[in-house]
């Protein structure tokens, strides 16, 4: 009935266009697309590439697309078809892609053996892959891993790495934070302050891009500000700019942060180091808008987004003093937590497998399989440094490795040892590990700071009030 279809190739046979390996390095999130009208199969589509890619890719229905038309257009679309109106729509689609002479790399997913539209067939050297759904999943993904190896899915305007970019679709993809990142997109079409609480490297930077990218402000630059590195004399310099002469050193005029980011989005990250003094400042910023550069009585606005981030329980740092109340009521309008990875034990596998496949790949190795007792001792590991411990940790073990297994004598000794002493198969739980190495991690804090409660908990990186919950959760009150 329709044999153009299967007169494309339906193995991952591929031309290599030079336009896509050019354009590669400046990719965007509009520079791969899914292109779709029926919304149920394009959500599984995108489900599979997220679960197997760490990738998010964004769906467009078919009229849709045309608005996306440009030299800076999407590099790759990947095109539905599930029934004949799809494929007369389709048609018209690459006809005005070749038309225009657009760099655009093109796969074709249909979901039946047969399919609609003749005309198609014609056009069929403009398909680089053609692939049946769900039939040639396999062959999908292996396409697409070999054409988007090594590359970001977004490059913000702060110059987000590559790394960065992956490491944040490994974190945000994982089964424990599927219902925390839902609700964050949701929270990104409002257009009001976030708070973004959790321990360091646990992602909230991540975390605050996705916001960005799923807000009607997505096209407008993306700043992180990380306040705890601002000296305390150059923080109003810093987030409102100077006048020349404003100061020493001040030899010509300078934007600020909350200037330069336009009506974009802006991060403050460690918000309860700032001095009390520019909390102030920062506070007219939220409630006004409004802000003068220092040495100018000229009054400016802002038109960006704020998202403001800590490590610390914000209720804590009013109590002690460290920040305003009146800040704290204005910045607690929307807040999302982010775990620590020792409360996400269900995460680690897939964390672990997708980091280990991305450093096998950057490092040419021929890993094939990660040993059930590495995965054993990545899930009883406390992660003190969450994230960035894990994916140095994993980043080391994929460089000693010499076979295809990763083996638990390529890890480091502090994740070998740990689990030595608590091993995991035998007796105790993996929660009852985890307690057990929490517990004797705030016994050890507080024996080496005099029982100061303070203390111990900065220096185990969680806020007072968590650390006396715990303390009372394992009989450690006095």
């Amino acid at each position: 009935m329709f044999p153009f279809l299967d007169m494309l190739p339906n193995t991952a046979h591929v031309k290599k266009r030079k336009q896509f390996r050019e354009g590669v390095g400046s990719m965007t999130l509009s520079r791969l697309a899914l292109i779709a009208d029926d919304e149920r199969l394009a959500v599984g589509i995108q489900t599979h590439i997220r679960r197997q890619l760490q990738r998010h890719v964004p769906r467009l229905n078919l009229e849709e697309s045309r608005s996306h038309f440009s030299r800076e257009g999407p590099l790759l679309w990947l095109l539905v078809i599930s029934t004949p109106v799809d494929a007369d729509r389709v048609l018209r689609l690459v006809q005005e892609i070749t038309l225009q002479q657009l760099p655009a790399d093109l796969i074709l997913i249909k979901t039946t053996p047969t399919g609609p539209g003749r005309g198609l067939s014609a056009l069929a050297d403009h398909f680089s892959l053609c692939v049946r759904w769900p039939d040639d999943a396999d062959t999908l993904i292996c396409q697409l891993g070999q054409q988007l190896d090594g590359q970001p899915e977004l490059i913000t305007t702060n110059d987000e790495s590559a790394e960065d970019a992956i490491g944040r679709q490994l974190l945000l993809h994982t089964p424990a934070l599927i219902s925390l990142v839902e609700r964050l997109t949701l929270a990104a079409q409002h257009d009001v302050t976030v708070l973004l609480t959790g321990e360091t490297g646990t992602g909230k930077t991540y975390l605050a891009r996705l916001l960005h990218d799923h807000s009607p402000r997505t096209k407008s630059p993306f700043l992180a500000v990380p306040c705890g590195a601002i000296p305390a004399n150059l923080v109003e310099s810093t987030f409102f700019g100077h006048v020349r002469g404003a100061f020493t050193g001040a030899t010509e005029r300078k934007l600020g942060k909350f200037e330069a980011v336009a009506d974009g989005t802006i991060l403050l990250d460690e918000i309860d180091t700032l001095p009390l003094e520019q909390q102030a400042s920062l506070l007219r910023v939220i409630e006004t808008g409004e802000f003068e550069p220092v040495g100018s009585n000229e009054t400016r606005r802002s038109a960006g987004r704020l998202i403001v981030a800590s490590n610390w329980d914000l209720e804590d740092a009013v109590r002690r003093g460290r920040l305003r109340e009146d800040l704290y009521y204005r910045l607690n309008v929307m807040s999302f937590h982010l775990p620590p990875l020792r409360e996400r034990p269900e995460d680690i596998d897939s964390l672990a497998r997708g980091m280990v496949g991305r450093f096998t790949t950057r490092f040419k190795k021929d890993l094939f399989t990660i040993a059930p007792e590495v995965l054993d001792l990545l899930r009883a590991y406390a992660w003190p440094g969450n994230l960035r411990q894990m994916e140095n940790s994993l980043q080391q073990a994929v460089l000693m490795s010499n076979g295809s297994e990763l083996l638990a004598s390529h890890l480091p000794g502090v994740i070998r040892d740990q689990g030595q002493a608590l091993p995991v198969r035998a007796g105790p739980t993996l929660r009852d590990n985890r307690e057990a190495m929490e517990r004797k991690a705030i016994e050890r804090a507080l024996a080496n700071h005099g029982n100061s409660r303070s203390r111990a908990a900065q220096v185990l990186g969680i806020s007072r009030v968590t650390l006396y919950k715990k303390m009372k959760k394992y009989g450690l009150m006095e």
